[in-house]
């Protein structure tokens, strides 16, 4: 009988709390959370057509420049360029650095139309360049700029290498 007295005053008195704070715990009288909006449909498309008018046909358009057609649209891939078993693009005139850690040299493979011009250091305006390297060939043991790390193997070794446009000379 004394468990049923004290579970009855703990009960009582807990009830008596929530009162007085004025807590509603579970309480049937709060307001449902709003729900999300609901999706609407999309206003229809335009549909695909032209005025008439508009002529798409490039190959008859006499306004295009015939260069900037043979430049841009027929020669897209130009080819790649393999320098320590990393891949790059053959962009004439574009000055790529290349940074290989750990190496002694450098190994490039030319598989690009363009005739690359391989320099030491990491900017290809430091003077002329110590290799070049013909379409479709390939070049071993081309030195770089070692970077010391404060040991005498170098950490990395550093060089540049641009592709040559087929006009240059």
């Amino acid at each position: 009988m004394r468990t049923r007295t004290v579970v009855a005053i703990a009960l009582s008195v807990g009830v008596t709390v929530l009162a007085a704070t004025g807590m509603n715990y579970a309480s049937a009288s709060s307001s449902a959370p709003k729900s999300a909006p609901s999706v609407q449909e999309a206003d229809a498309s335009v549909p695909q057509g032209g005025d008439g008018q508009t002529n798409f046909n490039y190959r008859n358009d006499n306004d295009r420049n015939d260069n900037f057609r043979n430049d841009n649209f027929r020669n897209n891939d130009r080819g790649r360029i393999h320098v320590n078993e990393r891949t790059f693009a053959a962009e004439p005139g574009v000055c790529t650095a290349v940074i290989s850690s750990p190496a002694t040299s450098f190994n490039v493979l030319n598989e690009s139309d363009r005739t690359l011009e391989f320099f030491r250091g990491i900017t290809c305006d430091n003077g002329s360049a110590i290799a070049k390297i013909g379409p479709g060939n390939s070049s071993s043991a081309i030195d770089g700029t070692p970077v010391l790390d404060g040991a005498t193997v170098p950490f990395a070794l550093v060089g540049s290498f641009r592709a040559i446009d087929k006009r240059h000379h």
